[in-house]
């Protein structure tokens, strides 16, 4: 007890005992003197209790009464989680609460907070004589340091409860000073309504802070821990708003406030509002709670990479664009920003409706389409290649055993830099095998792509074009090796993560070895970038005509279930993938409709907000030089036209052109054996004969290969799935059956077929299958 209420005390039981010195007054004298030694006696255990033990620190700490808080890169609240009593508080310190409310409270529960050691001995006796003249308990006499003892130890609302409070309330005065038990009071107490703290209840009923309470708030506030439900606001105004004005009557007389402001106090008329707990970027805050460290999952205050702004802008256009491709059964989107300089994620958003499906296509194991290809040929650049050499986009005899549609080998013969810009399946195909299939596997691993778990021996060609599973995020992050140079950068979420007992964690910035060198990475994005070199193959269908450079890819698998397009500059990276997260196809969505415009999306946000991305530096070392555009070699006499192409210093061709010659006189294209069948199926200009050859001379099939697979497409009719036939020598005279009916009007079916050429009295004969 203080020092004033224990001269009280001296000098009742000076004035009692000198009253029961007399005579007559032995029985009461033995009475008095019984209560005065049960008093002393209780009063000495209870400082011999005080003093035997000390108040648990572990119940002080501040993480356990502190939720786990979200905030953007500018500080604005994307969730605040619920702590493991299902409630949200937040920690404040006490120089940072109104002094209104500090006042209020002291005035409503414990005027003399600042005159005990823990225990209102005066406030105790009052509240026991008035529950004695009441015949109940309502009165309990507790002083603010009981109240908090109470909160932190659970102790039980008895007689034997109320001593555990007191011995524990007097121990804890001794560890800490008066305002460090306000801040723990302040921070602990119900305001009702799931808001535990000062903080928590200012935002919940008045959307502010609790230093920017005004008198009127702060009263009314002050009201609300007597009875959180008796004296609910949002319920029982009335009821809160007589007992705002008693308190603020109380603060009037207890020096608080003067006269004119507790009466301007009462005249203002208060305005609650029930704010609900944000709830933004719920995909994007899940993986903030998946790589935050066990010991910053309680209490901290997490400040993210999220630009707020740009995460909504993508919210919404993303919901627009599924909404828009409905009909043709896209039913789901997910797109990721990075910023390259440190693998910041800007923005992240998993599906277009997180309370309607919380999967996340983000970060689902997806299957990438042909999104890999870049990494093919950049392993195929390292391995000496040139964006000027040739690919063969034709089944090659090696490859009968595998099944193709009639259309997957439809372009022949092509440059690296076209076949990489068209995504050309077969060239890519043919390009992994050149390379290996470890060697690329080693550089998807490198960048980061985890997903690719199985032992190598279980990828196989199909690698170039998908066949394997990647994550969104994982992809994207890997894609930033062409606009880095060469080498990726890790994502990452939190700037920095601070608890309450002011420890910190921030993600670190991991930049991953080397992939490719600078001047690979230079080649790989300007073919990505190469409006012209995507024509033959798109057309102008890529809705991705922008003010400023741009390497992108997409990426369609088979029955057009996911559909993919990832972008880079010097700056940021974009990836997004759109279908169903169910697998069930689209109608016949390509990646360039179903993906491709949040891509713009993003990057004309991304252009509004930060300026216009940029191409990264060319290094030095990148030369151009002429080049035949049909063979990519040097050009020759005979070659028509030239065409610019960029090289490493060192891998410019120095092979002239043989392609174009002069044949019988006329100048003419001499096409590779392997495409020669292609150019003849698609009407490409044959070298003339010189002479003409014997009738009676040999012939042979030169496409389809011998026991080639072609699959049925069940959109497409059958006579438009007949196969290309050629043979050599080539001649307006040839006769094509298969199985015995004529070629031109045969239906391919499933099975076995036998396609025959005749000329004269030769004939060649193979098998192939349709499945």
């Amino acid at each position: 007890m203080s020092a004033r209420q224990a001269a009280t005390v001296r000098q009742a039981l000076g004035a009692l005992w000198a009253a029961l010195r007399g005579r007559r007054l032995r029985w009461p004298r033995r009475v008095a003197i019984t209560l005065i030694g049960g008093w002393a006696a209780f009063a000495c255990a209870w400082w011999i209790a005080v003093r035997s033990g000390e108040f648990s620190r572990a119940r002080l700490d501040r993480s356990a009464a502190t939720s786990l808080s979200v905030v953007d890169a500018n500080g604005a609240t994307l969730r605040q989680e619920a702590t493991s009593a299902g409630l949200r508080e937040r920690w404040i310190g006490l120089d940072q609460i109104s002094p209104y409310l500090v006042s209020a409270t002291l005035a409503s529960e414990d005027n003399e907070f600042h005159d005990h050691a823990g225990v209102d001995w005066t406030a105790m006796a009052r509240a026991a004589w008035l529950n004695l003249r009441g015949g109940g308990a309502e009165f309990g006499g507790s002083t603010i340091t009981m109240q908090l003892v109470r909160l932190l130890a659970g102790t039980k609302r008895s007689l034997s409860g109320k001593l555990a409070q007191m011995v524990l309330a007097g121990r804890l005065e001794r560890m800490l000073g008066k305002p460090e038990i306000l801040e723990q009071y302040l921070n602990r107490v119900y305001y009702g309504n799931g808001a535990w703290g000062a903080e928590q209840a200012a935002r919940t009923y008045f959307d502010k802070h609790a230093a920017d309470l005004s008198i009127g708030e702060a009263a009314m506030l002050a009201v609300i821990p007597r009875g959180p439900t008796f004296y609910d606001p949002l319920r029982e105004r009335p009821r809160v708003m007589a007992r705002r004005a008693h308190i603020l009557r109380l603060m009037e007389d207890h020096g608080y406030l003067a006269a004119e402001d507790r009466a301007l106090a009462e005249r203002i008329p208060l305005e609650l509002t029930r704010t609900r707990p944000p709830f933004r970027a719920p995909h994007f805050v899940e993986l903030i709670k998946e790589r935050l460290p066990p010991a910053f999952q309680r209490g901290a205050v997490v400040r993210t990479t999220l630009d707020s702004d740009l995460q909504q802008h993508l919210e919404v256009a993303l919901g627009n664009h599924v909404r828009h491709l409905a009909a043709r059964n896209v039913g789901e989107a997910a797109i990721v920003v990075l910023r390259n300089s440190d693998g910041a994620i800007l923005a992240l958003v998993g599906s277009k409706d997180y309370a309607d499906h919380a999967f996340n296509g983000v970060t689902a194991r997806l299957r990438p389409g042909s999104t890999l290809k870049p990494f093919v040929y950049g392993a195929a650049f390292e391995a000496g290649d040139t964006p000027a050499t040739i690919a063969q986009d034709v089944v090659l005899a090696e490859d009968a055993h595998q099944a193709y549609t009639k259309d997957f080998r439809s372009h022949g013969f092509a440059r690296y830099r076209e076949s990489l810009a068209g995504s050309y399946n077969l060239s890519a195909v043919h390009t992994l095998q050149r390379v290996g299939v470890g060697t690329v596997l080693r550089k998807l691993r490198a960048a980061g792509l985890s997903t690719l778990d199985r032992p190598d021996a279980e990828y196989d060609w199909g690698l170039a074009i998908g066949n394997a599973e990647t994550r969104l995020l994982d992809l994207t992050a890997a894609f930033s090796t062409f606009g880095r140079g060469g080498r990726p950068i890790a994502p990452r979420a939190i700037d920095l993560a601070q608890r309450p007992d002011g420890a910190t964690w921030t993600e670190p910035t991991i930049v991953r070895d080397r992939i490719f060198s600078e001047e690979i990475s230079y080649l790989v994005f300007d073919i990505l970038n190469d409006r012209d070199a995507r024509k033959p193959m798109f057309g102008d269908r890529v809705p991705l005509n922008l003010a400023f450079p741009i390497a992108l890819k997409t990426g369609t698998t088979k029955a057009y279930t996911d559909l993919w397009a990832i972008g880079t500059t010097r700056e940021y990276t974009v990836g997004v993938w759109a279908g169903n997260f169910d697998g069930s196809p689209t109608h016949h969505v390509m990646s360039t409709e179903g993906a491709t415009p949040l891509v713009r999306a993003a990057y004309t946000a991304i252009a509004a907000r930060y300026g216009a991305p940029t191409a990264p530096p060319r290094p030095e070392t990148i030369v151009s030089a002429e080049i035949c555009p049909v063979s990519g070699k040097r050009p020759g006499p005979s070659c028509e036209h030239h065409k610019r192409e960029l090289f490493i210093t060192g891998h410019v061709p120095e092979e002239t052109c043989d392609w174009h010659q002069l044949v019988c006189g006329v100048p003419s294209v001499v096409y590779p054996d392997a495409v020669r069948a292609w150019t003849r199926f698609y009407g490409r200009p044959t070298p003339p004969v010189c002479g003409a050859p014997e009738a009676t001379g040999p012939i042979a099939i030169a496409s389809p290969v011998r026991g080639a697979h072609f699959v049925l497409e069940p959109h497409r009719p059958p006579e438009a799935q007949r196969p290309p036939l050629a043979a050599l020598p080539a001649l307006p005279d040839l006769r094509w059956t298969i199985d015995g009916e004529p070629a031109d009007t045969w239906i391919p079916r499933p099975g076995t077929h036998r396609v025959v050429v005749a000329r004269g009295q030769a004939t060649d004969a193979i098998d192939i299958v349709y499945e």
